[in-house]
């Protein structure tokens, strides 16, 4: 007998919607996607637009939980931006709601004047002790 086919989304789609969200925002210095897993709970994060110019900051963020269902995770709540000694909540989440086992989604934040050498995104998630922390560096580019 044929197991039953369990509909849900693999790693493959789970990617392809990532690389969707990271397509959709602006280039910007530094964009590598950045991956804590904890408790078997992924979370990837990339930068969209951080430009020094631009008044709204956003990053692409993707949780894959397996087969388990993420419930209590409210990216609005659950989120923080800080640089310069300044925390910033965000502005609006654009993406999945709560309750499935895939979420991806665009975090914006008011835009920090001006921007600081480093930004630390930092996700409390409510199951875990602490937070996890997505850092990113801006250098000093010259042509």
């Amino acid at each position: 007998m044929r197991a039953a086919y369990r509909c849900g989304m693999g790693n493959g789609k789970f990617a392809f919607i990532l690389a969707l969200l990271i397509s959709v925002g602006v280039a910007a210095w530094p964009s590598v996607t950045q991956k804590s897993v904890v408790q078997g709970v992924t979370v990837a994060v990339t930068p969209g637009t951080l430009d020094e110019d631009s008044s709204v900051w956003d990053f692409a963020v993707a949780y894959d939980a397996g087969m388990r269902q993420l419930k209590g995770d409210e990216p609005l709540d659950n989120f923080v931006l800080m640089g310069d000694g300044r925390r910033m909540k965000p502005l609006a989440w654009e993406g999945d709601r709560d309750g499935a086992r895939h979420r991806a989604g665009v975090l914006k934040f008011i835009a920090i004047k001006p921007r600081p050498k480093e930004l630390e995104l930092r996700l409390q998630r409510p199951a875990e002790k602490q937070p996890r922390v997505f850092r990113f560096v801006f250098g000093d580019w010259s042509a």
